[in-house]
């Protein structure tokens, strides 16, 4: 945070976080670091995505835009992941990485995805979520068992400021999920509590 009261006045808020995210993320997201990357999928394991969120807490301002996570459930997963299941998360994880902004991450959850989208507003998360909703069930996933189309859920949970704990921000984010799966699935449910 001192870095930013020391910023030149040509610099602005958002060229200082899209610094801070590069340094953050080639740091966390090291490629030389396997124990960083879930093995299938190449997305952020747990304890990367944790650290990611984090880092971007410290470095957002109480009064300025938000860090949102977005925990992402596959519905239906249960149903068609015998058929191919590596299949699905890698085409999965390939649709999100696409559907997200350079400086975001995504990450992996035991039944879906997890993504952190730093320095965003809230009506930038909604219409990111319904994006991320509309590539996933968009086009049949490939598999070797044939063509699977499934939809998705989406918990939303937004923090920030240093102090903020990544740990609840993304559990947060994973229990509204759950809700808005015990909801029948296919929605975009806001943090709960």
């Amino acid at each position: 945070m001192g870095e930013l009261n020391r910023l030149k006045p040509w610099q602005s808020r958002r060229a200082f976080w899209r610094q801070a995210a590069n340094r953050v993320m080639a740091v966390i997201m090291d490629q030389q670091r396997a124990d960083r990357r879930d093995p299938l999928t190449g997305t952020a394991t747990a304890e990367a995505m944790l650290h990611f969120v984090e880092a971007a807490l410290d470095v957002s301002n109480f009064e300025g835009p938000s860090v949102a996570v977005i925990a992402l459930g596959l519905d239906g997963l249960d149903a068609v992941a015998a058929s191919d299941p590596d299949s699905i998360l890698l085409g999965v994880a390939d649709r999100l990485r696409a559907g997200v902004r350079a400086h975001d991450l995504v990450g992996r959850l035991p039944q879906g995805f997890v993504i952190c989208l730093p320095e965003v507003f809230s009506s930038g998360v909604h219409k990111a979520a319904h994006r991320l909703q509309r590539l996933v069930a968009g086009a049949a996933l490939p598999t070797a068992a044939g063509p699977v189309s499934l939809g998705c859920s989406i918990g939303l949970a937004f923090g920030r400021g240093p102090g903020s704990s990544a740990r609840d921000l993304i559990a947060c984010a994973t229990a509204a999920l759950a809700d808005g799966q015990a909801g029948g699935g296919g929605r975009a449910m806001p943090e709960i509590g």
